[in-house]
């Protein structure tokens, strides 16, 4: 039986993990404090992350294998938005992101779902 703590650290390593991934390819990036109702993300992705500061949420389902794309888009997106606001930044400069960890795999199996109008409309 998998406990509360258990999911906490299963995220807490596969953000470590995927900051550890970027930061291997080249990118400049960090896992963000949490902030409550004000959160940030679980990590940004600065410079270039397709032309903007990537705000990733990561997520790593585990055993139910649960996936929630439409309520994990929206997070990143809100998420996305507390980011630019706490930092004075323009919206468009800022992609929300969800990173989700394939089970069984490497990070760089790991699934990487953006909203079009995200990429496109800005």
């Amino acid at each position: 039986m998998t406990t509360r703590k258990s999911h906490k650290a299963r995220g807490a390593n596969f953000e470590t993990d995927l900051r550890d991934y970027f930061r291997r390819i080249g990118f400049d990036s960090e896992r963000l404090a949490r902030r409550g109702s004000k959160d940030e993300g679980d990590i940004v992705v600065r410079k270039d992350f397709l032309g903007h500061i990537g705000i990733i949420e990561a997520k790593a389902p585990g055993q139910s294998g649960r996936i929630d794309l439409s309520g994990w888009t929206k997070e990143a997106q809100v998420e996305a938005r507390n980011y630019s606001e706490a930092r004075g930044l323009k919206e468009t400069s800022i992609l929300p992101a969800v990173v989700i960890k394939a089970r069984g795999k490497g990070i760089a199996d790991s699934y990487l779902v953006l909203r079009l109008g995200d990429v496109f409309d800005r």
